[in-house]
């Protein structure tokens, strides 16, 4: 009978910027509505930062993966009726929008 030797796969978080407690998160942090961010991803974080630069030069990255990703299971779970899945859209669009705007604010820190 063969035994499993494999070590638990650890369930920390790469990113230390995402907050993984949920009694921790404060989901408001201003009254602002300007400020509210409504995608997972955090497209400007450290660890976006050092994937872009470990890249290879043909090789491409999107921060705003989790964000693509939930557009397209929207999708799915929708027979693929895209006005349905407009918000999801809109947030990835939003995340997109926002790390463009980090690289062209610094685009010494990204390179």
């Amino acid at each position: 009978m063969p035994v499993d030797t494999a070590a638990p796969q650890s369930t920390a978080n790469p990113d230390p910027s995402v907050q993984t407690d949920r009694a921790a998160v404060n989901f408001t942090p201003s009254t602002d509505a300007s400020s509210f961010q409504f995608y997972p991803d955090n497209p400007e974080s450290p660890l976006a930062r050092y994937r872009f630069a470990a890249k290879g030069p043909s090789q491409y990255f999107d921060p705003c993966q989790e964000s693509a990703n939930m557009s397209m299971k929207c999708l799915e779970r929708n027979n693929y009726d895209r006005d349905l899945c407009r918000e999801y859209f809109d947030a990835y669009r939003e995340c997109k929008k926002q790390w463009l705007s980090a690289r062209r604010k610094d685009n010494s820190q990204w390179t």
